[in-house]
Order: structure tokens, then C-alpha cells, then sequence
């Protein structure tokens, strides 16, 4: 592969804490902007496998969540979160860089910040591209769900959290993913564990309301074939949108865009290529 050059700019929250910390890949001013957002427990590291291949054809926009990464301490004056504000707060970034419309992809819990955005603001999203999509729970998963804050209490948050990465990603060739998610979460102070575990606890309501949703925007599902939490729900979404299809990798759990980065990467080229 041909190397690229990038305009790498890197900013942290503004005075005020008003800004997420984000990195900009920037090719051209002439370029389709990306932007990419991780889940729960993870960060901007978390899309390095990402950047050379899609950078090489996209500016690429990548965001840290409230609490994550290097926004880690910096959203202590936010009490709660919902997938509202998650959404507005990636607003505001794509407004700071003046971007009027953009690709956007999530992956796990990312991909319902992905969708929040797109009802938020329809005309400027061009597709949505969810690796590991979130659409609905299972029964195991609601009720987990449902016990999230009293578990997490008996158990302790962080221990909550690799509790829930392995319920996700329980087989051995998973480990590289859960280890990623497991190691970026350290950076989650525990009053950050306690308001993203807060969501589980709607979850399923807010899925349940965006599921139904119709939308004219393209949408691709990129899933592992040993994702057995959230595949069967991925299949059904596909057969309830016609703008949108699903892609499923063979012998991969649910972070696809870690556990087989090189598949992710031609599967995502190939559907934006395919829009054109």
C-alpha cells in the first residue's frame, strides 16, 4: 500500500469542557469526511487499524466520548449521559470543523450514538456503517440490562464491565478485541463506569423506538459470524430497512473492526464505493 500524508490535528475539550477531545486525518478540503466512534470502554485507539487503509480515501474525523480516552476526568459537570447528548456533543465537533456532511461509523455501543445522530440530522448524514451493530437486545441481554446499576454495585463497576466483555466476546479468538476494550476502560474513572452503566439500564426501550425507524440513508451492518448476542437482531433490522444491508464475517465475534480489521476495512471501501 502507497503511504498517505495526513494533516493530523489533535484537540483537546475547549475552556469550558464544551468540546470533545478529537484527531483529525485530513487528505483535502475536497474529500468526503468519515467520522468514527468507538463504544463504551474504548477510544480514539481503538480505530488504529482504520486510519492508513480508509484515511487513504476519506478525511477521517475520530472522536473520544465524554469520559473516555483524553476526555478521561473532563465531563465530571455532566451528572448523566443519554444517547442525545452523546449524539450532540459529536455535533458539535463536526460543526467546530465546519463539515457539512459526513460518512459516519460506529461500532458495539457506538453504532446507537450513530443512529442518534442520524435522526437527529438526517440531511447531513451520507451512511451509516455499523461494525458490531446494537439494533435490539436479546432476552439474556435485557435482563442484564435491567440489573446493570444493582449488579454493578454488588460487584463493582470495572468488574461489571469485563463481566459484560465477556458475556459479549467469550470465545478464545475474541481475546485481542476484549483485551482492547478491557485495557482502554481503565481510563474511566468510576463515576464515569456508573453513568455509562446508568444507560443499560433504558437500553432496551431506546433501541426498541429506534429499531422501527425508517430512514432513506444507506446503512451497512458489518457483523462476525460468532456474534451471538446481536446478529439475529442485525438480520431482522435488515429485513425491516430497504436502505440498508448487512455483511457477516465468517469465524469473528462482535468487534469486527479489531478481530478482523483487514475485512472491515474492504467490506466498508467496497459499500462507500458501491454509493458512488
Amino acid at each position: 500500500m502507497s503511504s498517505i500524508k495526513t494533516n493530523i490535528s489533535n484537540h483537546f475539550m475547549s475552556s469550558d469542557n464544551s468540546l470533545l477531545y478529537f484527531e483529525t486525518h485530513q487528505r483535502s478540503d475536497n474529500d468526503t469526511w468519515m467520522l468514527l466512534v468507538h463504544g463504551a470502554g474504548g477510544s480514539i485507539r481503538t480505530w488504529k487499524k482504520q486510519t492508513e487503509e480508509l484515511g487513504a480515501q476519506y478525511n477521517l474525523l475520530i472522536v473520544d466520548l465524554p469520559g473516555h480516552g483524553n476526555n478521561a476526568g473532563n465531563s465530571e459537570q455532566f451528572p448523566n449521559y443519554s444517547f442525545l447528548f452523546m449524539a450532540e456533543r459529536m455535533w458539535e465537533v463536526v460543526d467546530h470543523l465546519k463539515i457539512a456532511k459526513l460518512h459516519i461509523v460506529g461500532v458495539s455501543l457506538g453504532t446507537i450514538i450513530c443512529l442518534q445522530m442520524r435522526i437527529s440530522q438526517p440531511a447531513r448524514v451520507l451512511s451509516v456503517i455499523m461494525p458490531g451493530a446494537i439494533v435490539k437486545l436479546n432476552t439474556k441481554l435485557k435482563v442484564l440490562a435491567s440489573l446493570s446499576l444493582a449488579l454493578a454495585k454488588i460487584i463493582g463497576y470495572r468488574n461489571f464491565y469485563k463481566l459484560s466483555a465477556r458475556i459479549m466476546l467469550p470465545r478464545n479468538n475474541h481475546k485481542k478485541s476484549r483485551d482492547v476494550f478491557i485495557k482502554e476502560s481503565k481510563a474511566l474513572s468510576i463515576n464515569e463506569f456508573k453513568k455509562w452503566t446508568a444507560l443499560y439500564y433504558n437500553l432496551n426501550k431506546t433501541l426498541l423506538e429506534f429499531f422501527y425507524l425508517k430512514s432513506e440513508i444507506p446503512h451497512l451492518l458489518i457483523m462476525g459470524s460468532q456474534d451471538h448476542l446481536f446478529l439475529p437482531p442485525a438480520k431482522d433490522y435488515v429485513v425491516q430497512h430497504v436502505n440498508a444491508e448487512i455483511s457477516i464475517v465468517a469465524d469473528c465475534g462482535h468487534v469486527v473492526s479489531i478481530e478482523r480489521a483487514q475485512n472491515f476495512n474492504t467490506i466498508c471501501l467496497q459499500f462507500l464505493k458501491s454509493l458512488s
